[in-house]
């Protein structure tokens, strides 16, 4: 299904493209030689201060962008395109101003598939990134786009309120080795600002058994799971 196929993620925030994913890009890209394309909508840190301060964060911001190519490489994502929306802001933002980055960015990498944030999420900018990425592939005549997933990310799709409809519910499963979760809890240790010690949901140990826990619930030793939103063929 994803031999030779080109990948574009869509995301809001650094370490995003790890959290629900990581080991399955690791498994595609090596496995099945899949062509990968990171887009990070948001530079993921201004959002600790009261007002967004760019020159505040400035130092910050400069390590972050270390952090992205460090975990690139770890996992061996092809290419990675960073934008700077506001973090936790995006709805300060037009919706349609995300959209145009995201169709940009689908002109310009020609993706088979596009996986991007479960719209369930209840951070906001991973709501909107959802949100444009659907606009951005509407499924009319000429979409290239043949299937977009939604993935999990841990401390964003679990704390949802539980009243709420629109709750993380997987219909796809891939089955990851060892060696991938190794190199996607490696990775999610080179955000410095990021990463957090157990039980937080970002914690290696915390990753390590939503891995076990997607794994068994279809008889596998470890695995991610998605939402298969659309496919067409």
């Amino acid at each position: 299904m994803f031999k030779d196929k080109r990948i574009m993620v869509v995301v809001a925030h650094p370490d995003d493209e790890l959290l629900g994913l990581g080991a399955t890009m690791r498994k595609l890209i090596k496995e099945e030689s899949a062509q990968t394309h990171i887009v990070i909508l948001g530079e993921g840190i201004t959002s600790r201060s009261d007002m967004r301060d760019l020159q505040k964060w400035e130092k910050e911001l400069a390590i972050h962008r270390t952090n992205i190519e460090s975990a690139r490489r770890e996992i061996g994502y092809g290419s990675v395109k960073t934008y700077n929306f506001s973090d936790n802001r995006f709805d300060s933002h037009a919706l349609l101003d995300i959209v145009k980055v995201v169709e940009h960015e689908k002109e310009q990498f020609c993706p088979d598939f596009i996986f991007t944030h479960h719209g369930g999420d209840l951070n906001i900018d991973h709501q909107m990134t959802f949100q444009a990425v659907m606009t951005a592939t509407r499924p009319m005549a000429g979409e290239q786009v043949k299937a977009v997933f939604t993935f999990e990310t841990p401390s964003a799709s679990e704390w949802q309120a539980t009243c709420d409809p629109r709750h993380f519910m997987p219909n796809f499963y891939m089955e990851i080795s060892e060696a991938d979760l190794k190199a996607k809890c490696d990775a999610m240790a080179a955000y410095e600002f990021e990463s957090r010690t157990f039980p937080h949901p970002r914690s290696s140990e915390a990753l390590k058994a939503l891995a076990r826990f997607r794994g068994y619930t279809v008889g596998k030793r470890l695995a991610e799971a998605f939402q298969m939103v659309r496919m067409i063929e």
